[in-house]
């Protein structure tokens, strides 16, 4: 798929960089910082539904512990 992406300059030239440092092209590196946040996010709404398993499977628990 082709996308048009508009930078401003400082951007551009802040993506040249990271291309460079990295021996890359900057198209490589625009998809490798969308893998990693995709990534990030996934894995956050994973802890939050864990998070929640957890809380929900020990409900009871935590109403005593607030009580206490």
């Amino acid at each position: 798929m082709a996308l048009n992406l508009r930078l401003s300059p400082e951007e551009d030239q802040q993506l040249t960089a990271l291309a460079e440092t990295a021996g890359t092209s900057k198209q490589k590196v625009i998809s490798r910082l969308i893998r990693q946040e995709w990534e990030i996010s996934e894995a956050k709404r994973a802890n939050e539904r864990d998070f929640w398993e957890i809380m929900d499977a020990r409900s009871e628990l935590m109403e005593r512990l607030k009580n206490a």
